[in-house]
């Protein structure tokens, strides 16, 4: 888990070394444990490399990068991990290449030596890579199947230059707040996409599952190709017609066995690592699954073990039963208000919701309490249909094909479900809007394009999954995710977003995943007997809750009101003439109105950025 960034050219490289230098500072909390940077040359085209370090697999010397392959053909910088690297280096090794260091980063040198860019499908892990072929004069980048590790990518001319983040870019090369992105993400609480959609105007994200390739054009520029090399809907399509007839409880059986298969790769670490909980039943599988493996694991939650509005009860009990020790996190109003600040740097993009502040803190915990490595639940809801919104995906197309017998039966199994999620009532309520034509706001932002998150209606709920985990829903947690682990110098692994398990997840019968008025039910049958029943049962949604109503009445709506009096000048432009920031965001405001909150941290950003 690392820091990656540099330049491109078919002009000499040396000129930017002081915007390299600049990214390698601006992420250096992604790896403080080393950094270099590295030149590459070759008549009429030359790279500059730079790395900084978060040391987890092979703590060597020997793993630092940038790094070369012994023949120096080929020179990588790496963000992430290939989890079955050891498989792959065995692999390698029945065909004669040899890897002299434990990492796995030299598994992608030598993978790439003998498969080229097709060794990229070979991978298990999260990544974001470039690498330097000096004998074909080609340069690769590369990111992972679901866009877990962020890279970000700007041609100009004669030059291309990438990032694992956007700040230090946007700030050498003069690059303005993507407005459109602010817009989006204020109305539709959708940041990042599958495409190439930025917070900075000029700077594009490469596409998960994407590859990039770049090369001399013979006229002096760069030839860039951007390829697809993974397509997860004809992935998922190709496995639901072979999976078409199998038995529930050979379908329950595979599942178990590679969400234990992808535990048992993220449990590949040379440093000491421990498990991010929350009263949910996805963290706590994870949770639980790993005590299996390793005695006495520590979990981190965001709560209080005698709070029952809190994980903090819940969590304790999953302790107790797997033998997991808790640690607990329940920060002061001011701490809070503090961490709202490196939040909003660390994300360096706009927030939907104060949950973030809990997660950057649950990660802050985790390294001042000596662990660099987290497993978290990440996915689970997206890859086996946990949230609300698939039980009526699923009633809509039960009653479209025609089955009104089977759908009437499935409305009436929803029941319990229905009652015990009534005291959310009121919020679902108030975010309605957001699946129709969008949240309204107060700022004054250009409309950005119509985004339906109902999803075709003519398509079969799992595609609806799909474009959670690639476009509507995944990509934006992620980005939190990934911000607030690399905030505190932590890996963050997500056992529920390995590949295989994910197409899994969504090729299987949505009555394997809605069931008895129970969303993620396979998930639920799986780990019987190995969770507490308070929350394999739990009929309610149980998130990364907080309570950030009370929160705002506590300071930190005091402390947002004062930043944005100190910088009512630059936010101006973009609030309404007759708005006050009193009124529009008072404590009430803040906490009644659902975009209140993130329509404020979307103008503290722009002051900061613009």
């Amino acid at each position: 888990m690392c820091g990656i960034g540099g330049v491109i050219s078919t002009t000499p490289v040396e000129s930017h070394a002081d915007v390299v230098r600049a990214i390698l500072e601006s992420q250096r909390r992604r790896g403080p444990d080393h950094e270099a940077i590295e030149t590459v040359g070759t008549p009429g085209w030359s790279a500059m490399l730079s790395h900084n370090r978060l040391s987890i697999i092979d703590l060597s010397p020997a793993g630092h990068q940038p790094m070369w392959d012994a023949e120096r053909r080929c020179c990588v910088v790496f963000n992430g991990e290939i989890y079955n690297y050891i498989e792959l280096r065995a692999e390698l090794a029945t065909h004669g290449r040899r890897c002299v260091t434990q990492s796995d980063t030299e598994v992608i040198l030598e993978a790439y030596k003998l498969w080229g860019p097709a060794a990229v499908e070979r991978f298990n892990g999260m990544f974001a890579f470039a690498l330097v072929d000096v004998a074909q004069k080609r340069f690769w980048l590369c990111r992972d199947r679901f866009g877990v590790k962020p890279l970000y990518f700007r041609l100009e001319g004669d030059r291309l230059w990438f990032a694992s983040t956007g700040r230090a870019l946007a700030s050498r090369l003069s690059l303005r707040p993507n407005l459109d992105y602010v817009a989006r993400g204020l109305k539709y609480w959708v940041y990042e996409d599958d495409g190439t959609t930025s917070p900075y105007e000029g700077l594009s994200a490469l596409p998960a599952g994407h590859s990039l390739v770049a090369s001399p054009s013979g006229t002096g520029g760069l030839a860039v190709d951007v390829r697809r090399y993974y397509d997860p809907f004809a992935r998922v399509e190709a496995l639901r017609a072979e999976i078409r007839d199998r038995s529930e409880e050979a379908l329950l059986g595979s599942l178990a066995e590679l969400l234990q298969s992808s535990i048992d790769f993220r449990l590949r670490s040379d440093v000491p690592l421990a498990i991010s909980l929350s009263g949910g039943l996805d963290s706590s599988s994870v949770a639980a699954l790993v005590a299996e493996r390793r005695r006495n694991p520590t979990g981190f939650t965001f709560g209080d073990p005698e709070d029952g509005g809190s994980e903090g009860p819940l969590a304790r009990a999953l302790g107790e039963q797997a033998g997991i020790e808790v640690s607990y996190i329940a920060p002061t109003v001011e701490r809070l208000a503090e961490a709202f600040w490196e939040v909003l740097e660390a994300q360096d993009a706009p927030f939907t919701s104060a949950s973030v502040i809990a997660q950057y803190l649950v990660f802050e915990k985790a390294r001042r309490s000596g662990f660099k490595v987290l497993l978290g639940g990440q996915g689970g809801d997206e890859a086996l249909m946990g949230y609300r919104k698939f039980v009526l995906f699923h009633l809509r197309e039960l009653a479209r094909g025609g089955g009104w017998m089977e759908a009437a039966r499935y409305a009436m199994s929803i029941l319990p479900l229905l009652a015990a999620e009534l005291p959310s009532a009121p919020l679902y309520w108030s975010i309605r809007r957001r699946y129709d034509r969008g949240m309204p706001h107060t700022l004054r932002l250009p409309s950005p394009e119509p985004l339906d998150l109902s999803g075709d209606r003519t398509k079969a709920s799992w595609h609806r999954q799909l474009l959670d985990l690639t476009r509507l829903s995944l990509p934006t947690l992620l980005r939190y995710e990934d911000r607030n682990s690399m905030g505190h110098s932590v890996e963050s692994r997500l056992p529920f977003l390995d590949y295989r398990l994910v197409e899994l997840g969504v090729a299987m019968p949505a009555g394997l995943k809605l069931r008895h008025g129970y969303g993620k039910w396979a998930l639920r049958e799986i780990m019987r007997g190995k969770i507490p029943e308070s929350i394999r049962a739990a009929r309610y949604k149980k998130g990364f809750s907080v309570d950030q109503k009370s929160w705002f009445h506590r300071g930190l709506g005091d402390a947002m009101r004062r930043a944005l009096h100190a910088r009512a000048s630059a936010i101006r432009p973009w609030m309404l003439p007759e708005a006050s920031i009193e009124a529009t965001f008072s404590n009430d405001a803040l906490a009644r109105r659902p975009t209140a909150f993130f329509e404020a941290v979307s103008l503290l950003w722009l002051a900061e950025r613009s």
